[in-house]
């Protein structure tokens, strides 16, 4: 063979190389694309990007990060940890630039890396093809349970880097590997409050290592954790981030009235997709038991007890349990079912070959052009816009150039959108941020959403002026019944009392 038709050979595989994509860029194109599909869902299912995309425009029009409260009525000044700072300025970011699109388009873009990264580790980790793309895809459809326009996206994407890099250092015992955790946290920390989990999860391949009795890793993972907890601290509120992010769970109040903290329904649909990872990983534990490392074991039982403990931790179950479970499923599969494994084989030969991230870059841009041009992509044929049914958009409409006096007490989900709206010429009465809002003031807004005994004393001590609440509240038939409130405005989704004293 000469060394031209070499240089040819050699030429077209790496034009193939370039141009054919593998399983990890049509896992990111596929997610990327899907994610686009359901987001009204996940744009108009809660209520807090507005305080986010709110909170992102200040910081960006001021250059400051508020660390105290600047958007309520009811707790002016009072100290405000920012854990979600960065993602808030990213959002607004987008918004600037696309408006509800690129927020849109930021959320199916992280969604997208971060399976599209699993499926990539899953590869390394020598698993088939076929097998670390399903399981990509999979992960993203047990994680839709949690998927919202909302910073935690963010923790999706760094929780699955940090159990990459740890299932990495497990397999080949290099420390040098756990150095790029350090950077992850910095920026990780300034994302969202949830980096957390990342020290949890160090500390339970700590505890792996130790059962397996391998103490340079224990030592090594434990120089870590405390490597970690000083990166954490540099962010606007230092070392208060760390126990204010720890120190929402011991709140039992608050987490019981928040719906994503509450354990998963499983007579819903949607808590299918993880009520099946449990049964593939009561399956493959129970047929391979030997294969499973004891970090690996820990970390797959702890974080399942934590999703089944609050539906919140699922997105996380998923990426630690497939990380896990799916190499040793590879295997057990190949003896069990040597046919099938034959051609994954030959398909694996050619993925292994292919590369082709360009048309992960072309799926992006293309996919924006489209819903930039006016063509919406989602399955309601509706547009990345706020749902009128969801959120009071008339209501405001009817009075946003000249919004009633004085302070307002509003309807909880709606404090983002209210923010979103009328800020800053108006504040809100309370909002998403719970962990902000504490226990008293959270028992005073369904006191007096409710219509309990002693609300209209907890409203004039708030000097509370008008009111947007939905029209099936409790509150809204002693609202017309009151001599001294007068309905402003209703419909459907909303409506608007105001004090007489300021109508007449």
């Amino acid at each position: 063979m000469d060394s031209s038709t070499t240089m040819t050979r050699t030429g077209s595989t790496t034009l193939a190389h370039l141009l054919v994509p593998s399983i990890s860029v049509l896992v990111f194109g596929l997610i990327f694309w899907m994610s686009l599909m359901f987001m009204p869902q996940m744009l108009n299912g809660d209520g807090d990007i507005g305080r986010h995309l709110t909170v992102g425009k200040w910081i960006l029009d001021t250059g400051q990060v508020p660390t105290r409260d600047i958007f309520s009525d009811t707790m002016p000044g009072e100290l405000s940890i920012p854990h979600e700072w960065l993602s808030q300025v990213l959002f607004a970011l987008a918004h600037r630039l696309a408006g509800l699109n690129g927020v849109a388009w930021l959320t199916a873009l992280v969604l997208a890396t971060t399976y599209a990264a699993l499926a990539e580790a899953l590869r390394r980790f020598g698993v088939n093809a076929v097998l670390a793309g399903v399981s990509g895809i999979a992960a993203s459809i047990i994680s839709a349970i949690h998927q919202l326009t909302r910073p935690h996206i963010f923790t999706f994407l760094f929780f699955a880097l940090f159990v990459i890099i740890l299932e990495h250092y497990r397999r080949d015992a290099k420390w040098r590997m756990l150095l790029f955790l350090l950077p992850l946290m910095l920026v990780w920390a300034n994302l969202h409050g949830a980096f957390v989990t990342g020290l949890v999860l160090v500390g339970f391949y700590a505890a792996g290592a130790f059962l397996d009795k391998n103490y340079r890793a224990v030592l090594e993972l434990g120089m870590l954790v405390v490597a970690l907890l000083i990166v954490a601290c540099i962010n606007p509120a230092g070392v208060q981030l760390i126990g204010n992010s720890f120190g929402y769970l011991q709140g039992r109040f608050l987490v019981d009235m928040t719906h994503e903290y509450q354990s998963p329904n499983f007579h819903g649909v949607n808590a299918f997709p993880f009520l099946a990872l449990i049964a593939l990983a009561l399956v493959i534990g129970w047929r391979v038991p030997q294969r499973l490392s004891w970090s690996g074991l820990i970390s797959v039982v702890g974080w399942m007890a934590f999703a089944l403990y609050s539906a919140r931790n699922i997105p996380l179950a998923a990426s630690i349990t497939l990380a896990v479970i799916v190499p040793i499923a590879d295997d057990w599969l190949a003896r069990v079912l040597p046919r099938v494994k034959n051609l994954l084989t030959r398909l694996d030969v050619q993925d292994r070959q292919a590369s082709g991230w360009i048309w992960a870059g072309v799926i992006v841009v293309a996919l924006i052009a489209v819903e930039a041009n006016g063509i919406k992509l989602d399955l309601w044929n509706k547009g990345n816009v706020f749902d009128s049914r969801r959120f009071p958009i008339a209501a405001v409409d009817s009075f946003a150039s000249a919004p009633p006096a004085g302070a307002m007490f509003n309807e909880f989900t709606w404090g983002g959108y209210l923010l979103y709206r009328l800020y800053p010429t108006r504040r809100v009465f309370i909002d998403g941020q719970t962990d902000f809002y504490g226990e008293a003031l959270s028992r005073e807004y369904w006191q007096i959403i409710n219509a309990q005994p002693g609300w209209e004393s907890k409203l004039a001590a708030h000097h509370v002026r008008w009111i947007l609440i939905p029209p099936t509240t409790p509150l809204t038939a002693w609202l017309d019944q009151s001599p001294n409130w007068s309905r402003m405005y209703q419909d459907e989704t909303a409506g608007v009392w105001i004090k007489k004293e300021l109508v007449e």
